[in-house]
């Protein structure tokens, strides 16, 4: 981070760290927390994601785990966490936290895009095990750096990815392997959504004094597409199963224009098998139908979720996976949203509608990590491709260029 850009002022300010080195997998980490001991948490940043989902789900739903300490430089931020974990402590300053706090196992990083890479070094090379939230970075070489740091530190580093962990994508990816449309070709995707929570942290100019909206900046967001819709190019990339040859992308801002991230784009991506993809994204069309919803055409049919299930898709009941040969019968594929042991245990609702089950999985998965030894499937180069996507096709909307996937330098 430049001077100029520093948060000196706000009590958050951000050290270098190691430079980039080869990245391995990390290996089954230690020392572990023993079986049976509850993982100590550190959040930083509790703000709406940190706050109402991660610090939720983990003093509601997780009894395996203790929150010791939460960090955020907004103070009514701080104070609400605080009242939803006793016995933790606050900070505004991560620094002091993971310092002062030696008991952390884990540290759960929701902060704004820009500082995810420096926060989770810092928290990696303290040795902590990290969840840090989507994007993973807003530059590659970031990304590469956290990786080294888990690495060296033998410590888990995920990435906040929680569509893999949705039964519906899982799913799908098995009816294609199961060939029941054929070998896939083309997968139309799309995210139309609406307009950024207007009560978010605001960034303050170093220079000018300014406070804007984080989100509204790229030097604070990395791109839109970084900070939504991330979730859907990383399943499609995933459904893919390989990785993409070449990315391009148009848009803009038609709609939003007092803001630098874009407020629209459509995407198209080859990928490395011959499998292509269209997809399209808007920031300012909230309520739509089929406001996120994913076509998959094979040599034998078409599968498709989210056309016409608009309900379902905020999180009414079960999922529907539609298949359809093209020469044959249609049918249905019901996913039950939840398992019969959430159906159980989990009770968020809002207007009958449960939320976010999935940040629960990523969750029990990040767990199942640090105390087991279990492969960490939202990784760090999961991460880093879902950002590489994302990024790419930011640069080829400013440009006007294609961008090879093998051109990160750029990136």
């Amino acid at each position: 981070m430049s001077e100029n850009n520093s948060l000196d002022r706000r009590k958050f300010m951000i050290s270098s760290a190691a430079g980039v080195a080869a990245y391995a997998l990390p290996g089954v980490a230690e020392p572990r927390p023993q079986e049976g001991k509850k993982v100590v948490y550190g959040i930083v940043g509790a703000g709406n994601r940190g706050r109402n989902t991660h610090l939720r789900i983990a003093t509601k739903y997780l009894p395996e785990v203790q929150v010791a300490a939460i960090c955020d430089i907004t103070k009514a931020n701080l104070d609400q966490a605080l009242a939803m974990a006793p016995g933790a402590k606050g900070y505004d300053d991560y620094h002091k936290m993971i310092e002062s706090e030696k008991g952390i196992d884990a540290i759960v990083v929701a902060v704004p895009n820009f500082l995810h890479a420096e926060v989770t070094v810092a928290a990696l090379n303290a040795g902590k095990h990290v969840l840090v939230e989507k994007p993973m970075a807003t530059h590659l070489a970031d990304a590469d750096r956290m990786m080294e740091a888990a690495t060296r530190n033998h410590r888990v580093l995920q990435v906040g990815l929680q569509s893999r962990y949705g039964t519906v994508y899982e799913k799908m990816i098995q009816l294609i392997k199961e060939g029941v449309i054929g070998d896939l070709e083309y997968i139309v995707g799309n995210l139309y959504r609406g307009d950024w929570n207007p009560h978010s942290w605001k960034y303050k100019d170093p220079k000018t004094g300014a406070e804007t909206n984080w989100r509204f900046l790229t030097y604070c967001a990395g791109s839109a597409l970084l900070e939504d819709g991330i979730h859907e190019l990383d399943v499609i990339h995933w459904v893919a199963g390989v990785e993409p040859s070449k990315i391009q992308a148009t848009g803009g801002n038609n709609v939003l224009k007092d803001r630098q991230t874009i407020d629209n784009a459509g995407l198209l991506i080859d990928f490395s098998n011959g499998v292509r993809c269209i997809f399209s994204y808007t920031v300012y069309s909230p309520g739509v139908p089929d406001n996120r919803a994913l076509r998959l055409l094979g040599t034998k049919g078409e599968m498709t979720w989210g056309i016409g299930t608009a309900e379902e898709l905020r999180g009414t009941g079960n999922s529907e996976i539609v298949v359809i040969p093209y020469r044959g019968k249609e049918q249905k594929v019901v996913v039950p949203r939840l398992t019969p042991e959430e159906q159980a245990s989990w009770h968020e609702v809002a207007g009958g509608v449960s939320t976010d089950v999935e940040s629960f999985r990523e969750h029990k998965a990040f767990l199942a990590s640090v105390v087991k030894g279990a492969p960490v499937f939202a990784d760090g180069q999961v991460g880093k491709d879902a950002a590489h996507i994302s990024l790419a096709a930011e640069r080829s909307l400013r440009t006007g260029h294609v961008f090879p996937w093998s051109e990160e330098s750029t990136i």
